[in-house]
């Protein structure tokens, strides 16, 4: 916060000072004359050239002090008021005379004895007690500045500049509903003063009362237009109330006459940025940075848009840019700590975070990095504390939240897991909880009679996983509708004829309630012994037919699968390498059949020698609606091979044998150490027992194929005896 200057002076005195001799008083007449006349330098000469008088009486040397003061000749000054004091201890204006001369020479502590001293001699002298504050705040001591402007307001009730500074001690105490009041009080006396209500909205900021904080740094604004303090803050007070195109159009106007406006180039930068247009943030952090190449913000900021856009090396790059400007900024180190967490480098992101939390012991963000961190290593009881202690510092902390839940379904807690997953972030990145839906949200509530409708949302392994509880709602007595994503329409529509598949609910569609998919087993009250794995979807029998032909007879038929979404968040340590799959092609009569699509695929033109591979060709899925020919392949293969992704929940809801090659440490829903799942009984599982290695996986898999394959082989023909 920023005060307005203040001029310090001596007040008026009490008690009077003893004249000189009178064979002085024509000399010191002539020189209070030429301070009247405002002929300082003359006034000085004279006090060089009469030494001899001005020493001799404290009264004279006062005098010269006033002088001294008025020219800016501070340390003269201060002499001159020490001889008086040393004539006269006791004399109260020599004593708040030289405590306001050290005040300006910045010895605010050495000046404070004398406030005291002259304070104690005078206690009615208003500007003292208000001088006295401002050396007070000067060393830091907001409580005693307070209490200062406190005996000011005393004396003078009406002293508008003591009420706004009384109120910057009260904001650097943490009092800020009272500072607010101390502002009011000073506006109302002062009148719209650009300073106090800039002021008054920081502290209404630090409540988190934005609105009115917005409000008070627009006036502030308003009165002058190059009060670039005020527009910040105005800035700011858009991004806390989420009005980010608002922000960013008001950086934009500050930008139009100062365009090198560090701080409006950085919040122009993190709106888009909260937008989700990472790359116009970019640019803009691009081309601030061209102005100041060593602000960390916005080199960390940079970083933090590359993240976004899963640029990941590039990121790092940048975060560690960062790190050599300040390395004392903790977010350059989160920073950091975040690509290498997507870069499946798991122990120099801890090293990251552990940097980070020592630099910002309370921040929830870092905590809740490292927590997941520390889920990665397999360190669960680590990273459950690391949660807990974020959630702490800020109890609303959605991210935090929802991986601590996923965590706890991880370990087969499902009760408390499936309320903590509820504050996984969904549409627009927003907590679930804060979301307003157009129907009652249903949590479980009876359904009979009732119509309601699934809401998508998350990924598309998820919509097919949580798909299953949609028939459950109709055999609940539930008029239900699944209202999915276009491309699923076609595929859902395999949930049978007890659930209305919809892409778009009319305006005046009129349910009884809502549930978004992923909350449907907190609804059901699952626990893992209440789950059914039994299949629930159906592939178009016709498409069947065309790809039975398609694929021909003979060998053993295994579809394979080895990368997930391209998406930048997605987890890229779940993928394996095609190359992983070779043990799987040298077996005597399997086909490997790529059920791949898009982001992937590019790895069959570099496939290891000898490994063979069919490519289904170009018209495989390859239209608007997803999964459906996937799921008629599916229908005739003998397995499917696949890494966790979307096509192991597709062969698992289609009731076709699966076998799913899961890492370390893995998604909440494949649980801990078990080979099956409670979420398909024709899914099996290959989990890794080191970190990375995938070798081990797929040699295991490898072995268990050669027997299935032997073990489908028709048995030899006897031979008959004669």
């Amino acid at each position: 916060m920023k005060s307005r200057p203040r001029k310090t002076r001596p007040g008026k005195t009490r008690p009077e000072l003893s004249r000189p001799p009178a064979d002085s008083e024509l000399f010191l007449a002539t020189l209070m004359a030429d301070v009247r006349d405002g002929s300082l330098h003359v006034a000085t000469q004279k006090i060089d050239a009469r030494r001899d008088i001005i020493d001799a009486h404290p009264f004279a040397s006062y005098l010269a002090g006033l002088i001294r003061v008025a020219k800016g000749e501070e340390e003269r000054a201060i002499a001159h008021f020490g001889r008086a004091i040393a004539l006269s201890p006791e004399h109260a204006q020599a004593l708040y005379g030289r405590a306001v001369a050290l005040q300006k020479c910045g010895r605010a502590r050495d000046a404070l004895a004398d406030y005291e001293a002259s304070l104690r001699l005078d206690p009615a002298n208003v500007e003292g007690w208000f001088n006295y504050g401002e050396a007070l705040i000067a060393l830091q001591r907001h409580s005693d500045a307070c209490d200062a402007w406190t005996r000011v307001l005393a004396l003078a009730p009406g002293h508008a500049a003591a009420l706004g500074n009384r109120a910057l001690a009260l904001h650097a105490l943490g009092r800020d509903a009272e500072a607010i009041a101390d502002y009011d009080r000073a506006i109302a006396l002062a009148g719209a003063d650009k300073a106090l209500l800039r002021n008054r909205a920081v502290s209404l900021a630090r409540l988190a009362r934005h609105e009115e904080a917005l409000a008070s740094f627009a006036q502030a604004f308003a009165l002058d237009a190059a009060y670039l303090d005020a527009a910040d803050g105005a800035a700011a007070a858009l991004m806390a109330l989420r009005r980010f195109d608002e922000a960013g159009a008001l950086c934009d106007h500050v930008l139009s006459f100062a365009p090198d406006h560090g701080s409006a180039l950085l919040t122009k930068g993190n709106a888009l940025h909260e937008l989700k247009r990472f790359e116009e943030a970019l640019a803009v952090f691009d081309a601030a940075l061209a102005r100041a190449a060593d602000d960390v913000r916005l080199a960390t900021n940079r970083g933090m848009a590359l993240f976004e856009l899963g640029r990941f090396d590039e990121a790092h790059a940048a975060a560690l840019a960062a790190i050599a400007i300040d390395a004392s900024f903790a977010l350059a180190w989160r920073c950091r700590g975040m690509t290498e967490l997507r870069r499946a480098e798991l122990d120099q992101a801890l090293v990251s975070f552990d940097r980070a939390l020592r630099l910002e012991s309370a921040d929830a963000d870092v905590l809740c990095g490292r927590a997941i961190v520390l889920k990665e290593l397999g360190r669960y009881d680590e990273a459950l504390a690391d949660f807990d202690r974020a959630i702490a510092i800020d109890p609303r902390h959605a991210e935090a939240k929802a991986n601590k839940g996923s965590l706890l379904l991880l370990l087969g807690e499902f009760a408390e897991g499936w309320e903590l997953f509820e504050h996984r972030w969904v549409q627009g990145d927003r907590p679930k909880a804060e979301i307003a839906y157009r129907w009652p949200e249903w949590r479980g509530e009876p359904l009979a009679g009732k119509s309601i409708v699934v809401l998508d949302e998350a990924g598309l392994g998820d919509a097919l996983q949580f798909s299953r509880y949609a028939p459950l709602l109709a055999a609940a007595g539930a008029r239900a509708a699944y209202h999915c994503r276009p491309s699923l329409a076609r595929v859902m529509r395999g949930l049978g004829l007890n659930v209305e598949i919809v892409t778009a609910p009319p305006p005046d569609a009129n349910y009884d309630c809502c549930v978004t998919i992923c909350s449907l087993p907190r609804a059901f009250a699952t626990r893992a012994d209440t789950i059914s794995g039994r299949p629930y979807l159906r592939a178009e029998p016709e498409r069947v037919a065309h790809w039975r032909e398609r694929l021909g007879d003979g060998g053993f038929k295994v579809g394979i699968a080895w990368h997930g979404s391209s998406h930048s968040r997605s987890d890229h340590t779940r993928a394996a390498p095609l190359s992983a799959f070779a043990p799987l092609s040298r077996i005597d009569g399997v086909r490997l059949v790529s059920l791949q699509k898009n982001f992937g695929a590019e790895q069959l033109r570099s496939a290891p020698a000898g490994m063979r591979v069919e490519s289904l060709g170009a018209d495989f899925d390859c239209g608007a609606d997803a999964f459906v020919d996937t799921a008629a392949v599916i229908a005739n293969l003998d397995l499917v091979v696949t890494i966790d992704t979307s096509i192991a929940h597709l062969a698992g809801a289609l009731g076709q044998k699966v076998w799913i090659a899961i890492k370390h440490s893995p998604e909440w829903r494949w649980m801990l150490e078990r080979e099956d799942t409670p979420w398909y009984d024709s899914a099996r599982l290959f989990r890794q027992e080191r970190r990375g290695d995938w070798d081990d996986v797929f040699s295991r898999m490898a072995r268990e194929l050669e027997r299935a394959v032997h073990a489908a082989r028709p048995a030899p023909a006897a031979r008959s005896t004669r």
